[in-house]
């Protein structure tokens, strides 16, 4: 029993499989068959031919379950031995070996512009073995440690001979996508499958009674020969009917200049066996055999007992594991490969890879994956390491290399390169070096417009013939490398840029880009010719002076002429460029007591001028005889003044109690309720000022207060004010203090909330007494400031 087991684990080690991952090869950029991964993944020659059997051959050898060096080990002298129970512990409860020899019979493939066309004539074989832990444990050591348990030795085959014929075709859709895809032909030759496998065993603990239960199913074609199905060489190789076929998918994308990803599915695709069809199937999938051992007491002293003993047992086990043997077709489906890759490009040279893969067998998922660093010189020298993690191994560091000698390729590359030169302790191996022929290699064209790098003076940008392989993006015959305005089209003479008004000052730079100007403006026009463009012109019609925005000034006193009253004579602002002229306040001897100047208007502003006094009034200025009357504004009233024969102007003689100067505007008082009137009443009574001042005492400001909140909360009234003093003092001085202490009440008010709209302010100085001015209590009364809510 031993060496059985000795002699499958050898063989097992060393014909170990795995499935045929491209881990390398997929990012080999100078070799044609790395379409076999991806059929988007274009070479770079034109013509590419496969020479039979020496352009490719693939092979790969893999075991997931344990390494030469884990069944053969070395001795401290150095002396090798068997250690199958150091194996056995390697184990996991399933195992799989996987193989895959692949070869061309013939393959070629051309390019047809952006179009690829490929034909492949591939002879494949594929092997893969599942086994348990439980029968490598059954076959070194019986079931003498098993006892009480029950062992499943689950063993699968699946293992094809076919040959693939494929044609495939891609496309280069745009600058970024290309897409590719292979129908395959799937001609089989011989085929085993373990459909189902069931076998388990028991040890009872008492008695040490074995009883084993099985349910299988396993089918073959092309291996009974005596079926006489299709014989001869000629037969074996065309004649039989196990037909099928697959299909590969593939594409890349180049998301910009540095990333690129791409993904492929194959062989999605089956294969109907029926030709020299061989089926073994269990009966009764139920059975079960229990064998108790030989009584000794039937065969003692009696040799011919002893075969009969045996005889009999076998016979039994015939009986109730009886397997039919059937001639029935069967369909095996291939196990799908994944790839799904990014590369980040460094250069158009160099680039670093991250490749995900995964193929199925047995209804699970196998995954790999790989980080790889690629390299190529021109066209003819590829190189690419890689490392890898697949097949329940860590330890994979791949690599490649590819070599262009005229039209003769070399190229080699291992997943494995470690397994290659220590087998012994690798679980993968895997090694191709093979020879394609190629012409026509694509000469170097990054932006792909048709115009080789060498020639291409704009070779990152797709560009066109006219101008050496650079773009011209607005169409206006200048390259935009030469071109100042790429995205719009415009003059050669401009360096491709507008000039839509035709001035010589292209758009960019003409800040009046839709009207003809002059370079000097950046491109706007001044039409008047005074140096000020238009837009800024406030006068473009006429010509004028800068600091005047543009307009004129023909007087030159600092006023513009659409501003001066006065264009042509020279005059200040205050009366709009007019000659000033000036009123003087003179006595009865003719001398200056007081002076103004006219307003804007044409008034004359005198304040405080006594309402009992005979004024008198004298003009300065030109043109002044022409004036027989002037207006002249006093405390806030416009009354005409009236020329003599001497020159002097007056106004009518006035007397103390004529108030005409200051003529009352017709007002409703509102009627206060009895709270409304005591709040009002308040604000009068304790309303005191500083004396000979418009300061408000602290002591008035409460009750001042409370109005302000009172006439907030009406809307609808309005709040008259109106200052008086006593007849001490000089008129105009008293009018004066009036106007103040009324506006410094109003002022107050409105810092707490009172709209200004609200009020309605007077000051009369003391034409307006409500006493006797004689007496200091008279006199106290007239200082006031009344206050009158009105409508």
């Amino acid at each position: 029993m031993k060496k059985v087991l000795v002699g499958l684990v050898l063989l097992f080690a060393s014909t170990t499989i795995k499935a045929q991952e491209h881990l390398v090869m997929y990012n080999m950029e100078t070799i044609p068959q790395r379409m076999y991964a991806n059929p988007a993944l274009l070479p770079f020659s034109n013509i590419n031919i496969g020479l039979p059997v020496i352009s490719y051959t693939y092979t790969s050898f893999s075991n997931s379950g344990f390494r030469y060096k884990d069944l053969i080990r070395r001795r401290s002298d150095d002396s090798l031995y068997i250690d199958p129970d150091n194996m056995i512990t390697k184990l996991r409860d399933n195992n799989y070996m996987i193989s895959h020899i692949n070869t061309d019979l013939l393959s070629f493939s051309f390019r047809v512009k952006k179009n690829f066309f490929s034909f492949n004539a591939t002879e494949k074989i594929n092997f893969r073995f599942r086994y348990s832990k439980d029968l490598m444990t059954f076959l070194w050591k019986g079931n003498g440690g098993s006892v009480g348990e029950t062992l499943n030795f689950n063993l699968g085959l699946n293992a094809n001979h076919y040959r693939e014929y494929g044609i495939g075709y891609a496309r280069e859709i745009n600058d970024k996508l290309t897409v590719g895809g292979k129908l395959k032909y799937l001609y089989g030759m011989e085929n085993i499958w373990t459909e189902r496998s069931d076998v388990s065993l028991a040890t009872d603990p008492a008695y040490f009674a074995l009883t084993a239960a099985s349910d299988i199913r396993i089918n073959t074609a092309g291996l009974d020969s005596a079926a006489g199905e299709d014989a001869g060489t000629m037969n074996h190789l065309f004649g039989r009917k196990n037909m099928g076929g697959a299909i590969d998918l593939g594409g890349a994308y180049r998301i910009n200049d540095k990333i690129k990803v791409t993904a492929s599915v194959l062989d999605v695709g089956f294969i109907n066996w029926k030709s020299n069809l061989k089926n073994y199937v269990s009966t009764d999938p139920n059975a079960t055999f229990t064998y108790h051992g030989i009584k000794l007491g039937d065969f003692v002293n009696d040799s011919s007992n002893v075969e009969d003993a045996f005889e009999s047992t076998i016979d039994s086990l015939s009986d109730k594991f009886s397997i039919d043997s059937r001639s029935e077709s069967y369909k095996t489906w291939l196990p799908p490969q994944f790839y799904a890759g990014g590369n980040y490009y460094i250069n158009d040279f160099n680039n670093a890879g991250l490749l995900l893969y995964g193929t199925t067998y047995d209804k699970k998922f196998i995954p790999g994956v790989s980080v790889s660093y690629n390299t190529r010189v021109k066209r003819w020298l590829g190189a690419s390491v890689a490392y890898s993690i697949y097949n329940r191994s860590y330890a994979n560091i791949g690599a490649g290399l590819s070599l262009n000698a005229g039209p003769v390729q070399f190229y080699v590359m291992s997943n494995n390169v470690l397994g290659a030169i220590l087998p012994q302790g690798a679980k993968n191996l895997h090694l191709q070096f093979m020879l394609n022929l190629t012409f026509g290699r694509q000469k170097m064209d990054k932006d792909k417009d048709g115009i080789t790098d060498k020639k291409d003076e704009c070779p990152e940008i797709p560009g066109i013939v006219e101008f050496k392989g650079c773009p011209d993006k607005d169409g206006d015959k200048v390259a935009d490398k030469d071109d100042a305005c790429p995205d719009v089209a415009g003059l050669a003479e401009f360096k491709g840029c507008p000039d839509k008004d035709g001035d010589k000052v292209i758009d960019k730079d003409d800040q009046c880009p839709d009207e003809a100007g002059l370079a000097e403006f950046a491109g706007c026009p001044d039409k008047d010719g005074d140096k000020v463009q238009d837009k800024e012109d406030e006068c473009p019609e006429e010509a004028g002076i800068a600091e005047m925005k543009g307009c004129p000034d023909k007087d030159s006193d600092g006023i513009r002429d659409k501003e001066d009253q006065c264009p042509d004579k020279a005059g200040p602002k205050e009366t709009k460029g007019c000659p000033q002229i000036k009123l003087h306040l003179v006595d009865e001897k003719g001398n200056v007591v007081k002076t103004v100047v006219r307003n804007e208007d044409g008034t004359f502003t005198f304040d405080g001028l006594p309402a009992d006094e005979n004024v008198l009034l004298k003009l300065e200025g030109e043109d002044t005889d022409i004036l027989k009357e002037i207006n002249v504004k006093v405390n806030g009233t416009t009354k005409k003044a009236i020329k003599g024969d001497n020159g002097i102007f007056k106004f009518p003689v006035l007397k103390p109690q004529d108030t005409s100067l200051q003529k009352e505007p017709e007002v409703n008082a509102v009627k206060l309720d009895k709270k409304e009137e005591e709040i009002l009443k308040k604000a009068f009574d304790n309303l005191e000022f500083e004396t000979g001042k418009e300061i408000i005492k602290s002591t008035s400001l409460a009750s001042l207060e409370e109005l302000a909140t009172l006439v907030q909360k009406k809307p609808e009234w309005r709040l008259m004010i109106a200052g008086h003093t006593d007849s001490q003092g000089q008129a105009a001085a008293n009018m004066k203090l009036s106007q103040k202490r009324a506006e410094s009440v109003k002022k107050f008010l409105v810092s707490k909330g009172v709209p200004e709209s609200k009020f309605v302010v007077k000051w009369y100085g003391s034409t307006k007494p409500i006493a006797d001015n004689k007496t200091p209590q008279g006199r106290q009364k007239n200082r006031r400031v009344e206050m009158t809510i009105i409508e």
